[in-house]
Protein backbone atom coordinates (compact mmCIF):
# COMPACT_ATOMS: atom_id res chain seq x y z
CA UNK A 1 0.00 0.00 0.00
CA UNK A 2 2.86 2.50 0.85
CA UNK A 3 4.70 1.58 -2.51
CA UNK A 4 1.26 3.00 -4.55
CA UNK A 5 1.21 6.34 -2.39
CA UNK A 6 4.98 7.36 -2.94
CA UNK A 7 4.83 6.89 -6.63
CA UNK A 8 1.33 9.13 -6.78
CA UNK A 9 3.70 11.35 -4.70
CA UNK A 10 6.38 11.37 -6.80
CA UNK A 11 4.61 11.36 -9.93
CA UNK A 12 2.57 14.21 -8.86
CA UNK A 13 5.26 16.32 -7.71
CA UNK A 14 7.32 15.60 -11.26
CA UNK A 15 3.98 16.48 -12.77
CA UNK A 16 3.91 19.75 -10.57
CA UNK A 17 7.40 20.64 -11.25
CA UNK A 18 7.17 20.26 -14.85
CA UNK A 19 4.53 22.45 -15.25
CA UNK A 20 5.87 24.86 -13.48
CA UNK A 21 9.05 24.60 -15.52
CA UNK A 22 6.97 25.35 -19.02
CA UNK A 23 5.48 28.39 -16.88
CA UNK A 24 8.27 30.51 -15.25
CA UNK A 25 5.95 33.40 -15.38
CA UNK A 26 3.36 32.57 -13.68
CA UNK A 27 6.09 31.00 -10.69
CA UNK A 28 5.71 33.96 -7.26
CA UNK A 29 8.54 35.99 -7.42
CA UNK A 30 9.56 37.00 -3.96
CA UNK A 31 12.94 39.81 -3.92
CA UNK A 32 15.34 38.71 -1.22
CA UNK A 33 14.00 42.03 1.01
CA UNK A 34 10.81 40.10 1.71
CA UNK A 35 12.48 36.73 2.18
CA UNK A 36 14.72 38.44 4.87
CA UNK A 37 11.79 40.29 6.16
CA UNK A 38 10.12 36.89 6.34
CA UNK A 39 12.76 36.09 8.18
CA UNK A 40 12.85 38.58 10.95
CA UNK A 41 9.14 37.52 11.75
CA UNK A 42 9.78 34.84 13.46
CA UNK A 43 8.50 35.08 17.07
CA UNK A 44 11.09 34.39 19.98
CA UNK A 45 8.74 31.31 21.23
CA UNK A 46 9.41 29.91 17.79
CA UNK A 47 13.61 29.92 18.23
CA UNK A 48 13.17 28.90 21.78
CA UNK A 49 13.31 25.18 21.47
CA UNK A 50 15.86 25.74 18.54
CA UNK A 51 18.32 27.63 21.57
CA UNK A 52 17.43 25.32 24.18
CA UNK A 53 18.19 22.34 22.59
CA UNK A 54 21.30 23.87 21.19
CA UNK A 55 22.10 24.90 24.80
CA UNK A 56 21.62 21.27 25.87
CA UNK A 57 24.04 19.95 23.34
CA UNK A 58 26.27 22.31 24.28
CA UNK A 59 25.99 21.25 28.09
CA UNK A 60 26.76 17.56 27.13
CA UNK A 61 30.10 16.03 27.67
CA UNK A 62 31.98 15.37 24.25
CA UNK A 63 31.94 11.84 25.16
CA UNK A 64 28.48 11.93 25.81
CA UNK A 65 27.33 13.89 22.58
CA UNK A 66 29.79 11.10 20.41
CA UNK A 67 28.15 8.21 21.87
CA UNK A 68 24.53 10.10 21.02
CA UNK A 69 25.60 10.60 17.57
CA UNK A 70 27.49 6.84 17.48
CA UNK A 71 24.00 5.20 18.63
CA UNK A 72 21.77 7.40 16.16
CA UNK A 73 23.95 6.53 13.27
CA UNK A 74 23.90 2.34 14.19
CA UNK A 75 19.56 2.92 14.31
CA UNK A 76 19.72 5.03 11.30
CA UNK A 77 22.20 2.56 9.35
CA UNK A 78 19.98 -0.25 10.82
CA UNK A 79 16.43 0.98 9.57
CA UNK A 80 18.36 1.59 5.90
CA UNK A 81 19.92 -2.27 5.97
CA UNK A 82 17.38 -4.50 4.66
CA UNK A 83 17.04 -7.75 6.56
CA UNK A 84 17.16 -11.38 4.84
CA UNK A 85 13.91 -12.46 4.96
CA UNK A 86 13.49 -15.48 7.71
CA UNK A 87 13.59 -18.29 5.98
CA UNK A 88 10.73 -21.12 7.59
CA UNK A 89 12.47 -24.05 5.19
CA UNK A 90 12.88 -27.14 7.61
CA UNK A 91 13.59 -29.69 5.03
CA UNK A 92 17.10 -31.36 5.34
CA UNK A 93 19.25 -32.09 2.11
CA UNK A 94 17.88 -36.00 1.58
CA UNK A 95 14.55 -34.31 1.43
CA UNK A 96 15.26 -32.83 -1.38
CA UNK A 97 16.35 -35.52 -3.32
CA UNK A 98 13.69 -37.25 -5.31
CA UNK A 99 13.51 -41.27 -4.69
CA UNK A 100 15.22 -43.50 -7.33
CA UNK A 101 12.97 -44.32 -9.17
CA UNK A 102 14.16 -47.10 -11.82
CA UNK A 103 15.52 -50.12 -12.36
CA UNK A 104 18.61 -51.24 -9.53
CA UNK A 105 22.08 -50.96 -11.69
CA UNK A 106 23.36 -54.76 -11.07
Amino acid sequence: MLFPLRAALVIGGLTYLAILKDRPDDAPAQPAASLRAAAQQVSPLQALPVQSLTAAWDAMAPEVRERIAREGADVFARHLVSQPAVSGDTLDEADRRPAWRGVVAR
